[in-house]
């Protein structure tokens, strides 16, 4: 393994005496073993070869670790920016939300990608249909009741319906983003299938009536929490009166519905916007020719900017801010609009410098404080690997770029923006370090003697940006009566892996047996299965048969749950891909069986609740379909007897005695129970008498 020693350390005395002491078994005429000896010295020398051939044998370094997991198919994972959803309470009118706009919760920063226009839409009902019978879903609008609502009913059928309805005092976007907060009950596995239970087809009502809108879906039919992007042909929409309440309508519609646990919804959040857990510390923006151009920034505020343009030779030259009109050269005019707005011009004919005819025209790099401080990181060498420290750590990949400058013949200083990991052919080529906060110069190309500057960078905290639901987000750089609160926790925030953790996932990887063997490998496999809840899993090896028998109880709504024809196809297929061929493997429904108790207890005077703590003791100890007790545990009559016993209120037990109720499905042997391999116990009739002493 990449973790182990890949040799014993040996001195070189320790090499040296092995050596000598071989000697004779090789060569009877070999007595001479003083130092003076030229056969001594060579085995000096051989030994001191083998040392150093150690040391560096020993020493793997990181960029070399990186290659052989390469090699291996495995790729370092990069940081990724948490994103949250965001909803606006409180919007009196439309409020234009810009790219980059910066929300602050504590020490963390989170900024939109781009811009946004919230028009402070907001439901204003919410109703289940079914057969022309209408149920008023509503009081899920109110955040601060707690509740679980079966939308479709607890036995949801084909054709059911739920309307969403819309004040209609305000225009619409073009996309509405909505969160369903569900129930959860169970773990569900990841959601490979869209249509696996259910089919759920969103519409919206226009002049033409419903029709279908384009829609994102990643609830999977509402199985899980999660967020629906629906695209709204707003030109189209009217309102409709046939609910209590009208205004515009999406509604969302059942054309399947074998839920294997209907959807229970707990609250609906509507016309949400995206941020991103990150902290912009430099930023490039790139626009075409044109004559003005306008930067909507809060870093601009700082007023630390460059401006690059491209000229007609296809090179980037840097421009200067016009101290007056006089000047001739590479000028540009600025001006400010408000906060964060900016307006940069350029004067081709002013000036005789201006911006070619090109998609990539100009280049505005705006930076903050911290990195203007370090924003030149120095000479290009151009000797292997060179290393460069930049002035911040913990670094978005996706974000970081830097500018590359160099002198032409003509002494001209010309520029070039470059991302980590260029691929092309002779470009400047280097790596970036994200969490450690350096460059490595992998190929210099044209540029040796050149000098490289930060251009766009942002930084993140990982998984801190996952952060809990019901916050409040501050945004940065005006105050606003607007409410900014986020009605899911954040997800997807992380930092780059380190090697360590890619080893541990590699090592964890080979453990991890593709092919079911032994009966542990048949439970996890049917335990991960895409999709489906499944609550206990017992496989039994029939070694005589070569059989493989597997009792699966899945999580349900129903007291005693059992696979459905769904669940048995899915475990079937997953199982078929992964069993040995020689292997037969039978799935088996889960069974029940009641286990009565009856008995005669005699409890301490003046203590309340007897009855209730000893049935409470003896329904937990019986109850295997909710606890941890799996298929076929025996229940051992003389645990329950000690668990009552051991209570307060009980002075001793006269007689206490089990019954099982199904002998088909388990056995009594003496008082204990012993439930077949895919049997539950629970608790059935529970007859208990009590007395005191006095």
């Amino acid at each position: 393994m990449l973790s182990e020693k890949i040799s014993e350390e040996k001195t070189f005395e320790d090499l040296m005496q092995e050596a000598m002491m071989q000697i004779p078994m090789y060569s009877k005429e070999w007595t001479n073993f003083n130092p003076s000896d030229p056969a001594i010295t060579t085995l000096e020398n051989l030994s001191i070869y083998s040392i150093l051939q150690q040391s560096y044998t020993g020493q793997i370094t990181d960029i070399a670790k990186e290659k052989i997991f390469r090699m291996l198919g495995y790729e370092q994972k990069g940081a990724k920016n948490a994103r949250v959803l965001l909803q606006p309470l409180n919007v009196e009118e439309p409020v234009i939300i810009p790219a980059g706009q910066k929300f602050v919760v504590g020490d963390l920063c989170f900024e939109t990608n781009r811009e946004f226009k919230i028009y402070g839409n907001k439901f204003i009902g919410i109703y289940g249909k079914h057969n022309e019978n209408l149920k008023d879903y509503s009081v899920l609008l109110d955040r601060d009741i707690p509740l679980e609502i079966p939308v479709f009913s607890s036995n949801p059928e084909k054709g059911m319906e739920l309307y969403m309805v819309i004040g209609s005092d305000r225009e619409l976007p073009d996309d509405m983003n909505l969160y369903v907060e569900l129930s959860e009950f169970g773990h569900r596995n990841h959601i490979d299938k869209v249509n696996l239970f259910a089919d759920i087809k969103w519409q919206c009502y226009t002049d033409k009536g419903f029709v279908d809108v384009k829609y994102r879906d990643n609830t999977g039919n509402l199985m899980t929490s999660g967020e629906i992007r629906l695209k709204l042909p707003k030109e189209n929409m009217e309102i409709y009166n046939e609910l209590p309440q009208s205004g515009y309508v999406i509604r969302a519609m059942l054309n399947k519905a074998d839920y294997d646990i209907p959807p229970r919804v707990k609250g609906i959040y509507g016309f949400l916007f995206e941020v991103w857990q990150k902290e912009t510390q430099s930023i490039c923006y790139t626009f075409s020719q044109k004559d003005k151009i306008d930067v909507y920034c809060d870093i601009l505020e700082q007023d630390y900017i460059q401006v690059f343009c491209k000229e007609d030779d296809g090179h980037y030259y840097k421009y200067e801010l016009a101290a007056n009109s006089k000047s001739k050269g590479r000028f540009y005019n600025k001006k400010r609009y408000g906060f964060g707005r900016y307006g940069i011009s350029f004067n081709k004919e002013l000036y005789g410098f201006g911006p070619g005819n090109f998609i990539n025209a100009v280049k505005l790099v705006a930076y903050n404080d911290i990195v203007m401080r370090q924003f030149d990181l120095g000479q290009i060498y151009g000797y292997d690997n060179q290393e460069i420290e930049l002035p911040i750590k913990h670094i978005v990949k996706d974000s970081f770029s830097v500018i590359i400058g160099k002198c032409l013949k003509n002494k001209e200083f010309v520029y070039d923006f470059v991302k980590p990991d260029c691929k092309g052919e002779n470009d400047f080529k280097y790596k970036l370090l994200e969490n450690e906060g350096k460059i490595i110069i992998e190929d210099a190309a044209g540029y040796i003697n050149g000098r490289l500057f930060m251009c766009g960078c942002s930084t993140n905290k990982g998984d801190d940006g996952n952060i809990r639901a019901g916050t409040v987000f501050t945004p940065y750089g005006y105050d606003s009566e607007i409410i900014f609160i986020n009605p899911a926790q954040g997800f997807g925030g992380r930092k780059k892996e380190t090697l360590e953790d890619m080893r541990k996932r590699f090592v964890a990887d080979m453990n991890d047996h593709y092919t079911a063997v032994t009966t542990a490998d048949y439970e996890k496999i049917v335990k991960n299965t895409k999709g489906l809840c499944i609550h206990k899993v017992k496989a039994i090896a029939d070694s005589k048969n070569n059989r493989i028998k597997i009792a699966v109880k899945p999580y349900g709504n129903s007291e005693h749950p059992v696979l459905s024809s769904v669940y048995l196809e899915e475990i079937k297929k997953n199982l078929e891909e992964r069993r040995l061929l020689a292997t037969a493997v039978e799935i088996l429904q889960s069974v029940y069986a009641a286990v009565n108790v009856q008995g005669t207890l005699y409890v301490k005077p003046h203590f309340e609740n007897c009855m209730e703590q000893i049935k409470a003791v003896i329904r937990r100890e019986l109850d295997y379909v909710n606890s941890d007790k799996n298929f076929g545990d025996r229940l051992n009559f003389d645990g329950l007897f000690q668990k009552i016993e051991a209570l307060e209120c009980v002075d001793y037990i006269y007689n206490l005695s089990t019954t099982v109720q199904n002998r088909r499905y388990a056995e009594q042997q003496g008082m204990d129970v012993i439930p077949a391999d895919n049997c539950l116990l629970y608790p059935g009739e529970i007859s208990i008498e009590l007395s005191t002493m006095e």
